[in-house]
């Protein structure tokens, strides 16, 4: 480049150093739409509440993937596995990325944010006086032009169906793909076949983790029943989701029970997993 560059004696020169440069330059392939750039945006810009929402297209169009993360300050590694899909490239589909929806709570690492448990105000009205509203409502809004929507968290322990151990049973919520039910009915007759999404999920994460012990399990809170043990969850991001807006929708909770670097790969795992049963499909998945 240098010696093209330091060659140039005339107009006809010029011309010729452009044409090389035009020669040189990577072009996509014939019939290759180049990925778009992440966009970029930041909503409360400037208070403790500010959110990044980071939007990444693929080649081709697709369903569109909200993955929030954040919002349990005492969980941050999902923050950080987050982090790594806001530059990602795309084959096929969409990214919306949140990879810290409630800073309030994660600066003070804490469960809770300004206004209490962020994952149980879905359930208020869009004029609530909770100073966290207009971060749940501005998730509201992401929900609403999603396809799929995961919730990331860390969990204590490992879940179990069965009771094994204090560390392993249907109280603990480590290394579980949570699901609010098996399938949900729709207006027109169709139906979201959560079970069989969150199955699809944990047998794709599954297969690139050698350690049964850390294998993800389906864990449905049957949210819905009177005799659910989990009713507190009729108030998440989830379940508004998936009643209100009629979404796939899925908690992945990964064990703290593990090593950081453990942990973060399982969620990359997890995450992944999700795309890939959604049919999002990445140039390169992170690891």
């Amino acid at each position: 480049m240098r010696h093209f560059i330091h060659n140039v004696r005339s107009a006809k020169d010029f011309v010729a150093l452009l044409v090389c440069l035009s020669l040189w330059a990577p072009v996509p392939l014939l019939g290759q739409v180049p990925a778009a750039a992440p966009a970029l945006e930041i909503a409360f810009a400037g208070t403790s509440q500010e959110v990044k929402i980071y939007r990444i297209s693929g080649r081709e169009p697709g369903p569109v993937m909200l993955i929030v993360s954040g919002i349990h300050g005492d969980e941050p590694l999902c923050s950080l596995a987050a982090d790594s899909y806001t530059g990602i490239g795309l084959e096929k589909g969409q990214l919306v990325v949140v990879p810290r929806l409630n800073r309030v709570a994660l600066r003070n690492g804490r469960r809770n944010g300004a206004g209490g448990d962020m994952n149980r105000l879905f359930g208020l009205p869009e004029n609530s006086k909770n100073p966290d509203i207009r971060v749940v409502n501005l998730t509201r809004s992401l929900i609403r032009v999603s396809d799929y929507v995961l919730n990331l968290h860390q969990g204590r322990g490992f879940y179990s169906p069965v009771w094994v151990d204090p560390k392993r049973n249907p109280r603990r919520w480590g290394q579980c793909n949570v699901i609010d039910a098996p399938s949900y009915d729709l207006p027109n007759g169709d139906k979201l076949e959560l079970e069989r999404y969150a199955k699809s999920m944990a047998e794709y994460a599954n297969g690139g983790i050698a350690d049964r012990n850390f294998h993800f399990l389906v864990n449905n809170t049957d949210t819905s029943s009177r005799n659910s043990r989990h009713m507190e969850q009729r108030k998440s991001l989830t379940y508004y989701a998936l009643t209100k807006e009629h979404k796939i929708s899925v908690g992945i909770e990964v064990t703290k029970n593990c090593r950081r670097d453990q942990a973060l790969s399982f969620l990359y795992a997890a995450i992944n997993a999700a795309m890939k049963s959604a049919g999002i499909l990445a140039v390169e998945y992170p690891s």
